[in-house]
């Protein structure tokens, strides 16, 4: 592979990351609600949940499953449930908040992982980006195989664990300075309704 197809990799890879989307409102909401370890427990388990797309792609199971269709559809409609739960449960936990802030502990950090690996795992547009994506740039080299595949999906973790990463900082370094009505919105009632709504046009999304 030249350095210039690697260029082009690492580019692609980082406008998928970037791209607003469920993992993006994941991580924003987790580390405005919860801070920046909070984050970065979500980034590991979204990271986590990315590398079983690369695991599939590598081993060509996510070919096999693209071509049945009903298979992508209910990881669709369970991408999207667990996303509208998501969303609820934000809602939900500031009203809570709201009554009684004793009752209301912070998630540990197992359950912010968790989160991340769910959301990841189920999402669909990570898969069809090593469906569409990755096999491109296995054929540019010589030898394509299963560990060059893992190679090349480990650039999309690497990427996806930066670009998460640098936004877990940034939104819970702002959530810091933000206090009050606009600490809420901020926190709870944009990430948690942005969620619904991604849930929603992912189950209305045809296939």
């Amino acid at each position: 592979m030249t350095l210039d197809t690697f260029v082009l990799l690492v580019i692609a890879c980082l406008a998928v990351n970037l791209s607003p989307g469920p993992s993006v409102i994941l991580v924003t909401s987790i580390s405005a609600a919860g801070g920046f370890k909070a984050g970065v427990f979500a980034v590991l388990g979204m990271t986590a949940g990315a590398f079983i797309h690369v695991v599939l792609a590598a081993s060509g199971v996510a070919a096999i499953l693209a071509t049945t269709p009903v298979v992508f559809v209910i990881v669709q409609y369970l991408g999207a449930a667990y996303l509208i739960y998501l969303g609820i449960d934000l809602l939900a936990t500031r009203r809570q908040a709201a009554a009684s802030p004793a009752c209301s502990p912070a998630l540990n950090s197992w359950q912010y992982f968790r989160r991340g690996l769910v959301v990841d795992s189920l999402n669909p547009k990570i898969a069809l980006f090593f469906l569409a994506f990755i096999p491109q740039f296995l054929n540019s080299v010589e030898t394509p195989g299963f560990l060059l595949s893992i190679a090349l999906g480990s650039v999309f973790l690497v990427t996806g664990a930066i670009v998460n990463g640098s936004i877990a900082y940034l939104v819970a370094a702002g959530a810091m300075r933000t206090r009050g009505r606009i600490g809420d919105w901020v926190q709870r009632w944009i990430p948690g309704s942005v969620m619904i709504f991604l849930g929603l046009r992912l189950l209305w999304r045809e296939n």
